[in-house]
């Protein structure tokens, strides 16, 4: 059955966009990457995966990291995740125009979703232990470790009294972060909240327990950035990739008061929980919560303009995600652009969700649709429009965006261009 929000006497609008992808930094050259079909999958060069089926991934060269953050010290205790968290929250900042955000008299927080957390700092925590045999560890490894680390440093930056959250909840992790920002504002409780979702999953232990769960595609070792195929009939798994995407979200009324430039407005957030199997996705509970965010955004399904969809590229992800949207939609589903950024960067596990939204927040500010990349041999049974292969130059004003993560926890988010 479907319901609806309780009425809230506040709007949350996006109004600050920080962004770090496998094929772009910073939100114009995401942007850029995005509207022309750039992939950002490339061998992994800088492990040795030789006995693992799979060696390619999405990530983020050191280099190109390095000069976002000159405080070096700061930089030698924090988790991989952590820095990227910091310099994408730092991003959205400076682009919402919040100078001095510290010192500013609001009830500010955050939320940040991550699907495997500070996983970089264990993994080398538990090789020094086992394999070095150096038995006396690093007292620092606690607070580098904790889920909690970057919300921790990104409130100490700014000041955000109001509240500080972790969310884990696989590769949903982001939007429940959003969900849960969104009726913070919505509410009053919160005038303002960074809401963000980082994963870095490209270390030596942790890339093969993904390699080894059988997930992954193994079919496109020689051609990195083909490998990554929503909906295609020849899709043989994921591609594991890293990156952090940060948004502000704030009230309507801040956003009015300091004359903010105004991305979108959030008109609705809604979870459901599979409650099914703990890697297999339910389309019961996924119908659910498209038809209800769709009925709380208070828009018609014909209204929605746009469908950012998981897409994995796994056989039953998307196969099950097309028959949930026709379920959802009916006739008119095949006339919604329906795409997956998946297909460019590959997954981001906790951190997807966000870089989706992202990506529909740039399209809707330039007037296009994200590609759905390598799409050159359809799935039959995926036979929706995935905005093959190029980006699509038409107006967003509205859209829906998908995360459906491991676990069985799933959300939708809609949103309309200010």
């Amino acid at each position: 059955m479907v319901q609806t929000l309780i009425n809230m006497t506040e709007r949350s609008v996006i109004t600050g966009i920080g962004v770090l992808s496998p094929n772009g930094i910073g939100k114009d050259e995401f942007r850029a990457a995005i509207r022309a079909g750039k992939s950002g999958v490339r061998r992994v060069e800088h492990l040795d995966l030789s006995d693992c089926h799979t060696n390619i991934a999405g990530f983020i060269d050191d280099d190109k990291i390095d000069p976002l953050w000159a405080d070096r010290k700061a930089k030698s205790r924090l988790d991989r995740a952590v820095l990227l968290s910091l310099i994408a929250s730092e991003m959205a900042v400076a682009d919402s125009g919040l100078d001095g955000l510290s010192e500013l008299p609001l009830r500010k927080g955050i939320m940040l979703g991550t699907g495997c957390g500070m996983v970089g700092t264990t993994e080398t925590a538990y090789h020094r232990f086992y394999a070095l045999q150096k038995h006396k560890m690093k007292p620092t490894t606690v607070p580098r470790a904790m889920y909690n680390a970057a919300v921790c440093e990104i409130g100490i930056r700014h000041g955000l009294r109001r509240l500080s959250n972790t969310v884990v909840a696989a590769c949903s992790s982001a939007l429940v972060a959003l969900d849960l920002a969104d009726l913070y504002i919505r509410s009053g409780k919160a005038d303002l909240i960074l809401v963000g979702g980082v994963d870095c999953p490209i270390f030596h232990a942790y890339f093969r327990v993904w390699d080894a769960l059988t997930v992954l595609t193994r079919d496109f070792n020689d051609e990195p950035a083909r490998a990554s195929r929503p909906f295609t009939r020849n899709r043989s798994g994921m591609v594991l990739s890293e990156g952090c995407g940060f948004v502000v979200l704030e009230s309507a009324s801040l956003a009015e008061k300091r004359n903010a430039r105004v991305y979108a407005e959030v008109l609705s957030s809604w979870q459901t929980n599979d409650a099914f199997d703990i890697i297999a996705p339910s389309m019961p509970s996924q119908v659910e919560c498209m038809e209800s965010a769709i009925a709380s955004s208070g828009l018609g399904k014909n209204q929605i303009s746009h469908i950012q969809a998981h897409g994995t590229s796994t056989r039953l992800n998307d196969i099950t995600e097309t028959k949930g949207i026709k379920e959802v939609f009916g006739a008119y589903a095949r006339e919604i652009p329906v795409s997956s950024i998946k297909s460019m960067i590959g997954h981001t596990l906790g951190a997807s969700g966000l870089l989706s939204l992202i990506a529909v927040l740039l399209g809707m500010e330039d007037n296009f649709v994200p590609p759905t990349i390598n799409q050159d041999d359809p799935d039959p049974e995926c036979d929706l429009d995935y905005v093959p292969n190029a980006a699509r130059e038409q107006a967003v004003p509205t859209a829906m965006v998908n995360a459906f993560g491991f676990g069985g926890t799933n959300v939708s988010v809609v949103i309309r261009k200010a």
